[in-house]
């Protein structure tokens, strides 16, 4: 009853009622709150908000009965709040005021049209092979997602489809983006690191050489309270532990080509593949105002985001869109506008999957002073 109830009969009973179906019948029925009217017209002798017992004491009708006793054939209720869709009602008629209640017709609210639409966009990390010592997994969703329901909608197998019990660590509240689209998921730290009492008594997570499935229950549910389209899983093999910091030094960096308009200098033109000449801007296809940087390893996805900024030689952030290839080892910047003199700042926080940071190891080993960490905020590039 999103809208209402409309009752038609060729003489409609005496008084007429809406209950839950479950509702028992007998003395002290409370009617569902509601208006009726009668023929369009609201009904001035019953429905008035009045104690259900003291009118079943007066030999009158509980509130939100009607007196049906005239001879009209429609009548029309609408209930004070929305029903749940899929909600049964029942509607009950007696033919005097002091007679037993029956049960006259039932009534089924709508139930809401099922739109699962909302599917899993992609998982993180997404290469093939992840390290033993992976710190976390994300998953994207197409659309935002109701919370509260991972721990029992997402799974950690192993090759022969058996859960990996205690991989996952289990953190309410559940880590969602601002948007509520991705999760992340870690698996259990203590367990990673190495003489940890989780370490010794369970073993690590993951072990290297085996092969692992990542599942998404199609029962997840979204903001709207739908089911995914569909599940969606990962496969992984696992490969050795990686226990270093990140070295940019290590990347290699393809820096923007400077314009004639960006240097002051006049237009140098170029061949083509059939000797005609044309701007060196058209020919590289926007190098002007393009960075590409390539990693020595798998970074996160949400971190790159984060923590790689390209600057002027003023120090101003220049505005464009970057993108990280699939793998995440790719990272490209695309400016607004070309330009010169430009460097990427790199934040230490930024991490590897195994959760390794410019900054430290995540599993360092105080023995080796290799893994010994930096303290600067910041690490910057330059051509």
């Amino acid at each position: 009853m999103n809208g209402a109830a409309v009752i038609r009969a060729p003489e409609l009973p005496a008084l007429l009622a809406v209950v839950p179906a479950d509702t028992p019948l007998g003395d002290g029925l409370v009617a569902t709150a509601g208006t009726w009217t009668r023929d369009g017209a609201p009904d001035g002798a019953r429905g008035g908000a009045r104690d259900a017992a003291l009118d079943a004491a007066r030999g009158g009708a509980p509130d939100g009965a009607i007196d049906g006793s005239r001879d009209d054939a429609v009548a029309r209720f609408t209930p004070r709040f929305a029903a749940p869709p899929g909600t049964v009602y029942t509607i009950l008629a007696r033919d005097a005021a002091t007679g037993p209640w029956r049960r006259f017709a039932e009534v089924q609210v709508p139930r809401a049209s099922v739109d699962r639409s909302t599917v899993v966009e992609t998982i993180d990390p997404g290469v093939d092979e992840i390290p033993a010592n992976l710190l976390r997994f994300s998953v994207t969703f197409s659309a935002p997602m109701s919370e509260g329901g991972a721990a029992a909608g997402i799974q950690l197998r192993d090759a022969a489809g058996v859960d990996l019990p205690g991989a996952l660590l289990d953190m309410p509240p559940e880590l969602w983006d601002r948007t509520h689209r991705r999760l992340t998921l870690l698996l259990e730290p203590g367990r990673i690191k190495r003489g940890l009492q989780p370490n010794v008594q369970a073993g690590p997570p993951l072990i290297e050489g085996s092969t692992i499935t990542l599942v998404i229950d199609p029962q997840l549910q979204d903001a709207r309270g739908q089911h995914l389209a569909a599940g969606a899983e990962r496969v992984y093999r696992i490969g050795p532990p990686l226990r270093s910091r990140i070295d940019p030094a290590l990347w290699h960096i393809t820096w923007p080509v400077p314009t004639a308009a960006a240097s002051g200098a006049a237009a140098v033109p170029a061949a083509d593949a059939d000797g005609a000449t044309a701007d060196i801007d058209a020919v590289r296809g926007g190098a002007a105002a393009t960075l590409v940087v390539r990693f020595d390893r798998s970074l996160d996805r949400a971190l790159c985001r984060r923590y790689l900024r390209v600057r002027d030689s003023a120090g101003r952030v220049v505005e464009g869109f970057a993108t990280l290839s699939a793998d995440a080892t790719t990272w490209t910047f695309v400016a607004a506008a070309p330009g010169i003199h430009w460097s990427l700042h790199v934040d230490t926080r930024l991490e590897d999957l195994a959760g390794n940071s410019v900054r430290r190891v995540f599993d360092r080993d105080l023995s080796s002073p290799a893994d010994d960490g930096i303290t600067a905020s910041h690490v910057v590039l330059e051509p």
